[in-house]
């Protein structure tokens, strides 16, 4: 098989390749989370957000949640009902009660 024949089978399938990855994702919010804090805050972001009462002001939630860290050595993961972790920004340390429906924000 010639290489031109072998460059147009492979043109031909990528071509479909990327018509295919257009019309189907095309629109969704299609992301790939493959850090174990990245996953943990588009978890995050998905639920109802709950404040304790008392808690740090925050004027932008979207640019406030992006500069988040979190402390892994320090949550409780794999308890009975809730997930437990220790988060950071801007110097303040909280915790997070990261529920079923719900992420409940303590100082």
């Amino acid at each position: 098989m010639s290489f031109l024949k072998r460059l147009g089978y492979y043109l031909g399938g990528f071509s479909v390749g990327l018509i295919f990855l257009f019309f189907f994702f095309n629109g969704k919010r299609t992301q790939c989370n493959y850090a174990p804090s990245a996953r943990l805050k588009n978890d995050i972001q998905q639920k109802k957000w709950m404040f304790e009462e008392g808690f740090y002001a925050i004027n932008d939630t979207v640019q406030w949640f992006k500069n988040i860290d979190v402390r892994f050595s320090e949550s409780a993961i794999g308890v009975d009902s809730c997930n437990v972790y220790v988060l950071e920004v801007d110097e303040k340390v909280f915790s997070v009660e990261n529920c079923n429906d719900t992420a409940f924000f303590k100082r």
